[in-house]
């Protein structure tokens, strides 16, 4: 994949774009904290930065890896002594930028933290053209093991392309045969996640997170003019309940969860911890040059201001 000058520069815009977001989320991450509140300025500040949300502000407590969203009219606030992952994605024309931090409001849970943030590192390193990514799964189970620590099995990185979040290839968190090589051109978002429970996640019930997977008209009018609505906005990518609610109201919502069960929408499940151990995740975009890999949000480096 030859990735242009245009290109490069809308990848680079994004990533600054979630790099403000997250920067946004280490000043609110507090207890009793709205998770509403939360996403909602969080995706302003995407918004402000001149991109736009790659998928719905993602705010994951203590077990829950992945794929929390507050959705319309929730109520949930961040807990006393929570392990919060705050996750966002932007975009530029559909380059996209996606990145991760971990928040511990428990000095105990430090220890985890550090090694999620151990594990990018090794992550980083070994992420460069022409690498067999196996090899950098290696990386990340060696680095947390050594800190005492699981990396979760079954959770990865992705390649990304435009517009779409996962375009195939996987950047494993655990040694495992081969599955593929890093090639000069590809996005990678790299995001080791640690636990000290299980190792691996299970999906729980419910979901706020949906993406379009089918165009096919389905016959009815409203249906097929939801449809096209929801292309026109994300072309594909994932989307929040509460966008929807607030272009459309209780009528908009009706004809989604209708587009659900017609599987022309899929949802995402919340993704918990099987043994219900904490976790905590770190996670970078890498764009592969030819000389280099370049880091477009540098998300550890927000940690030392």
């Amino acid at each position: 994949m030859r990735l242009v000058e245009e290109e490069r520069e809308k990848y680079l815009r994004a990533g600054e774009a979630a790099r403000c977001a997250l920067s946004r989320a280490l000043d609110m991450v507090e207890e009793g904290a709205s998770l509403y509140r939360v996403a909602e300025e969080l995706e302003g500040v995407i918004a402000k930065c001149g991109a736009s949300p790659a998928f719905p502000v993602n705010i994951s407590i203590n077990s829950v890896a992945a794929h929390y969203s507050p959705g319309v009219g929730d109520q949930s606030v961040i807990p006393r002594g929570a392990v919060v992952k705050v996750d966002v994605g932007a975009h530029v024309d559909g380059c996209i930028a996606d990145t991760a931090l971990t928040i511990s409001l428990d000095p105990r849970r430090e220890p985890l933290v550090e090694a999620a943030k151990r594990a990018l590192r090794a992550a980083l390193a070994a992420l460069k053209p022409g690498v067999e990514l196996s090899e950098v799964g290696a990386s990340v189970e060696s680095a947390v093991r050594a800190a005492g620590f699981k990396p979760i099995s079954n959770l990865s990185g992705h390649l990304m392309d435009k517009y779409t979040l996962h375009a195939g290839k996987h950047v494993p968190n655990v040694r495992s045969e081969p599955c593929g090589k890093a090639l000069v051109g590809e996005v990678y978002a790299v995001e080791p996640f640690v636990t000290d429970g299980a190792g691996y996640v299970v999906e729980a019930e419910g979901g706020t997170i949906y993406r379009l997977i089918g165009t096919r008209s389905v016959g009815d009018a409203a249906l097929d003019s939801a449809i096209k609505g929801l292309w026109s906005k994300y072309r594909g990518l994932p989307f929040s309940e509460r966008w929807v609610f607030s272009e459309g109201g209780e009528r908009a919502l009706s004809l989604l969860k209708e587009l659900v069960r017609l599987r022309r929408v899929y949802v995402y499940p919340p993704l918990v911890e099987a043994g219900g151990g904490f976790v905590a995740q770190f996670e970078d975009t890498v764009l592969l040059l030819p000389d280099r890999a370049l880091n477009t949000t540098r998300v550890l480096e927000l940690l030392k201001k």
